[in-house]
């Protein structure tokens, strides 16, 4: 089937030019749109791993936060022992230990600071 076309071949050459520049913008805007859809679904995974990675360490630090205070209340709830040096003694004096044999009252040094007056 034969076209009559009135176009010269100039308008011909013309047009096939211009459509093959279309075509390849058209190309090039594609390949932008994927390159920056590609972008935007890094930065996504990226951010919701880093989110994984903060609620993994504050539920951490919270743990570590409760066994310290179940540890400090264990403490501060079990009886105190007395020390075996006084559980000892008789006649209401205390006993004596091996390095305060001598009996009396350890004597302090004076303080060689600004308190000395």
């Amino acid at each position: 089937m034969k076209v009559d076309d009135v176009r010269t071949e100039a308008d011909r050459r013309a047009s096939e030019a211009a459509t093959h520049k279309a075509e390849v913008r058209a190309d090039q805007l594609e390949r932008i749109r994927l390159s920056q859809e590609k972008e935007a679904y890094e930065r996504d995974r990226r951010s919701a791993h880093e989110a994984r990675q903060a609620a993994v360490a504050e539920r951490k630090l919270a743990s570590s936060e409760q066994l310290a205070q179940a540890r400090a209340r264990k403490l501060a709830s079990e009886p105190h022992k007395s020390s075996t040096r006084f559980s000892g003694a008789t006649g209401g004096k205390p006993a004596s230990s091996p390095d305060n044999a001598g009996g009396g009252k350890k004597k302090r040094k004076p303080s060689s600071g600004s308190d000395a007056g």
